[in-house]
């Protein structure tokens, strides 16, 4: 309802943050960029990531075991294990992968990697080794949700969704009555999934990520993250976007 805003250390767009606790959180965004917050977001300080070089940052994730992993652009892969203050470049998938890496989840015991042109891939080892994965689709993925069951949803471009309760050996197309870019998605506590995108488009779930009911929030912007509050609504966040919508209500109580 109410936010204060800090500046980071550079000029470059953040596209992602994880929070490792409540005192230390990592951002990352285009041009290598790598910011760290040890106070609660009240400041931050630039880390330096050489061989990252100028290619962009998508996404980041904590593992299980402690280690922080970025991704992003021609197949950058880092990885930390100090909390995001070193990182170093690792290899994956293939010598000679070289696309946008757009989502890196852990379930199961396993980690999945999606991203550009069908990329699917899975490690056993938590990164150390890969698998290609057989994509369903030949387009991008822009990222992968784990389900209260167990069970996998794969979200991309042009509205399109797929669901595997085998661990991404076989995927079903989910129905979705939108063509627009999905950008990101979150599951609640209680099972709920949210997936956000493009035109203000927010859809929710609650049967598993089987059917979405579809929404739009007044702003009509791209939408970048949603998750549900405590009271029960759903913040969303975007291109000059951020808003609180209830059950059945689109926008109410926006900032």
């Amino acid at each position: 309802r109410t936010w204060l805003g800090r500046q980071a250390p550079t000029d470059r767009t953040l596209v992602a943050l994880v929070v490792i606790d409540k005192d230390v959180a990592i951002a990352v965004g285009h041009g290598g960029t790598v910011v760290r917050t040890e106070d609660g977001g009240t400041t931050w300080q630039a880390v330096t990531v050489e061989e990252a070089g100028e290619d962009s940052l998508l996404g980041i994730t904590v593992l299980s075991d402690g280690r922080a992993v970025a991704y992003g652009a021609y197949g950058l892969y880092l990885e930390s294990r100090d909390r995001g203050r070193t990182w170093a470049r690792r290899k994956v998938v293939g010598e000679d992968f070289e696309w946008h890496i757009s989502g890196v989840r852990e379930a199961g015991g396993r980690l999945y990697l999606v991203g550009e042109a069908g990329t699917m891939a899975v490690s056993d080892a938590l990164g150390e080794t890969w698998s290609r994965l057989d994509s369903p689709y030949e387009g991008s993925c822009c990222g992968l949700l784990e389900l209260r069951d167990g069970a996998l949803l794969a979200y991309g471009m042009r509205g399109n969704v797929f669901r595997s309760e085998d661990g991404g050996s076989t995927w079903q197309a989910v129905p979705f009555d939108s063509k627009s870019a999905i950008n990101g998605g979150t599951v609640g506590a209680d099972g709920r999934v949210v997936l956000v995108g493009n035109n203000g488009l927010v859809a929710t779930s609650t049967d598993g990520g089987r059917s979405f009911e579809l929404r739009v929030v007044p702003e009509g912007t791209p939408l970048a993250r949603a998750a549900y509050a405590n009271d029960g609504s759903l913040v969303y966040v975007g291109y000059l976007a951020a808003g609180r919508m209830t059950t059945g209500q689109a926008g109410t109580d926006r900032e």
